[in-house]
């Protein structure tokens, strides 16, 4: 094999990037099809959801709908999927990362009768799962750990709280579209909903809509839609529902009396660097979502509509059904200079307008199991999840003449999901056991999703932080941990401080001026020395340990004792990588315990992580410089070469015999066919260490390892 790379190269370049395994294209509109085009199936009385289905009832009814359909296709189911498969994609699609070799083999090696059944309940019990799920939302919702100075990092701990208690899905969204209050408080993250559109209300509104309710407004916010029922008067109804709602409250400054208020005045001419410091300081402790709603928005300069007039103050209505939801009273005309008046971080200013929460009832309404879309766009996304392509394709395009390729199945799931009461994990649960999801993965191109029948999943590459976790899990052992938040405010007068300004206490001038000080560029600097400090201690006491034991392997190699050269090499491997594994030195660790996203030039980002730019902006597309990546980069340094990873554990554990299918069970889960280990073992008899790295090698870089079969 030692003239093997050149030509695995090639073959590894051509496959990633020319093999189409599956043609579907996200962007493709979805097929509208006549009643006589459909095919002519009813939703069995049965199949209908009601209080108290049993998960397997579920289960078994989504087999029955999607039988039916194939039955009118004149299609077949593809045959059942192998051990082997199911241990690997179960992984993949439930926690993110392919199965270590302790799982696999834990797995093949049971006798029991429902054990797909238990490891599907134990991963989805998991924080794998909770890793997983954050890096999907993560992606759809735009989560930054930092942007334009609105510190992210609560908001992605509260993201990551909801789904470890298995909060139900619309208590989850509600919570997003009622939070208030301010951004430092470290027990408010969902408020960095509507502060990652901050200033920006209309477009939080057409995200909201997009992402919850399946359907996009975009276009109505500047004209009647073109395509679709919703008028630019319809628009601005929905986005009166947060009207009224800022993002600064200036509380501090409310609370100082009229001498405190004229020290600060002082202060600006003394030092206006100090004075600019503390600005700063409360700048950041006032940001936040303030106001429940008052129902009342403003028709933009410029209006288009058919419906009304430029600067016209009207009161929110749902799409839909035009519901009011409160009762919102539009004030008396005030002088013009007052109606275009705007306070700075409030939406639409509006003077007269009276808060009466319509954020709650808006959040309500669309949370609500009679919204007629709520239900059947969450359950079309995590179908998609599990099944690789939703019923309704793009997701987030459904309008009303919009049909699932599986009409009926489609409306079950949407009753299960209810009766459910937005269960995520309940719901994933029922698709994961059924046959359809463990049938063979469709490999041809699918010319028209709209007809796709779902004979089984559609075999797709692994997403950036799929293939990220996988790698790590060769790399690292007990991965799925969640690291340390890093909101970690560690200084306690800065904490009180806070936390005094939250509880409306009394504050001095002093007290805010040592907040200032404390806090800015002089905190992020303290606590810098305090990590690079504690990591150069880290780093000495476990260079000390592994010097000790590369000793040791030394001695031993040359009195011939292999047994303890072997027994040697796995503590110094345990070593290495606790230390590597650690919050101190943070770069080898799960995607979703990673910045959000990770940094340009970043593998993850290489892979086509979303730049969290736009909504669900990740791509799956095969690029050259990731071919180079994957073949010069990380395989080689990380991962066949480092005598320290995961894989190299296995292998020192590992009879000489049983090395090749230890790699393979690994990295594949499987063991290798008979062609495969004759070919491996002339190799590994002639040239072990080469070999170990040529097989690795082509094993990360093969089709059966990068996608999810």
């Amino acid at each position: 094999m030692k003239n093997v790379a050149p030509w695995l190269a090639v073959i590894s370049i051509v496959s990633l990037l020319c093999i189409g395994v599956s043609s579907v294209d996200a962007d493709d509109p979805v097929k509208k099809r006549s009643k006589a085009e459909r095919p002519n199936i009813k939703t069995p009385a049965s199949a209908r959801v009601t209080g108290g289905f049993a998960i397997n009832e579920i289960t078994q009814q989504i087999d029955a709908l999607v039988e039916a359909n194939l039955d009118q296709k004149q299609e077949k189911r593809n045959p059942r999927i192998s051990d082997e498969v199911f241990v690997r994609r179960i992984y993949l699609d439930a926690i993110g990362r392919i199965p270590t070799l302790e799982e696999t083999r834990d797995f093949l090696n049971s006798k029991s009768k429902n054990k797909r059944e238990v490891l599907i309940d134990q991963l989805l019990d998991s924080y794998g799962y909770v890793s997983h799920q954050f890096n999907y939302w993560a992606d759809v919702l735009r989560v930054l750990s930092r942007s334009n100075k609105i510190y992210g990092q609560t908001y992605i701990d509260f993201i990551k709280d909801s789904l470890e208690r298995n909060q139900p899905y619309d208590q989850f969204v509600k919570a997003l579209l009622t939070a208030e209050g301010s951004m430092v408080d470290p027990d408010n993250g969902q408020v960095g909903y509507y502060l990652r559109d901050i200033d920006m209300p209309e477009d939080n509104m057409s995200n909201t809509v997009r992402v919850f309710l399946g359907t996009r407004l975009e276009c109505a916010q500047c004209h009647d839609h073109p395509f679709d029922v919703w008028t630019q008067r319809d628009y601005f109804e929905m986005v009166a529902f947060t009207g009224g709602m800022k993002f600064q409250n200036n509380g501090v400054m409310q609370k100082l009396d009229r001498n405190e208020r004229k020290q600060f005045g002082e202060l600006r001419k003394q030092s206006p660097e100090e004075f600019a410091r503390v600005r700063r300081m409360l700048r950041v402790i006032d940001t936040g979502v303030f106001g429940g709603g008052t129902g009342l928005a403003k028709l933009p300069e410029g209006f288009m509509g058919s419906d009304g007039e430029e600067n016209e103050i009207i009161t929110g209505k749902t799409m839909f059904d035009r519901q009011s939801l409160v009762d919102a009273q539009i004030p008396r005309p005030r002088d013009t200079k007052q109606r275009k008046r705007k306070k700075k971080g409030a939406q639409q200013f509006i003077p007269g307008a009276k808060d009466l929460n319509s954020r709650v009832a808006y959040a309500n309404w669309m949370t609500s199991p009679e919204n007629p879309r709520f239900a059947i766009t969450i359950a079309n996304r995590l179908w998609k999840q599990a099944l690789g392509v939703g019923l309704v394709e793009p997701v987030d395009t459904i309008d009303d003449s919009t049909e699932a390729s599986n009409e009926p199945l489609m409306e079950y799931l949407a009753d299960a999901m209810v009766a459910l009461k937005f269960d995520r994990k309940a719901f994933l649960k029922a698709i994961y056991n059924s046959r359809t999801y463990q049938s063979q993965a469709s490999r041809g191109d699918i010319n028209d999703v709209a007809d796709y029948g779902f004979n089984g999943p559609v075999m797709r590459r692994m997403s950036a932080e799929q293939l990220w976790d996988s790698l790590m899990a060769l790399t690292l052992p007990n991965i799925d941990q969640r690291s340390e938040s890093a909101y970690r405010p560690q200084d306690e007068k800065r904490t009180r401080m806070i936390e005094a300004i939250a509880q409306d206490d009394d504050l001095s001038v002093d007290d805010i001026m040592q907040l200032a000080k404390t806090g800015g560029g002089k905190f992020k600097e303290e606590m810098k020395a305090e990590i690079r400090a504690k990591t150069k201690a880290a780093a000495k006491e476990i260079s000390g340990t592994i010097k000790k034991l590369n000793k040791g392997i030394g001695k031993a190699r040359r009195n011939g004792n292999v047994e303890r050269v072997k027994d040697l090499m796995l503590q110094r491997a345990e070593a290495v990588t606790k230390i590597k594994s650690s919050d101190k030195f943070g770069k080898l660790k799960r995607a979703s315990e990673l910045p959000s996203p990770a940094p340009l030039g970043h593998f993850l980002r290489e892979f086509g992580q979303s730049d969290r730019q736009q909504i669900e902006n990740a791509n799956t597309e095969p690029a050259v410089t990731q071919v180079l990546s994957m073949m010069n980069g990380f395989i080689d340094r990380r991962i066949s070469k480092d005598q320290n990873t995961v894989l190299m554990t296995n292998v020192l554990k590992s009879n000489r015999r049983d090395v090749i299918d230890v790699i393979y069970l690994t990295m594949l889960s499987r063991r290798p066919t008979g062609r495969e280990l004759r070919t491996w073992v002339a190799d590994f008899n002639r040239a072990p260490i080469e070999a170990y790295n040529d097989l690795i090698w082509m094993l990360a870089n093969s089709n059966e390892f990068i996608f999810v079969r």
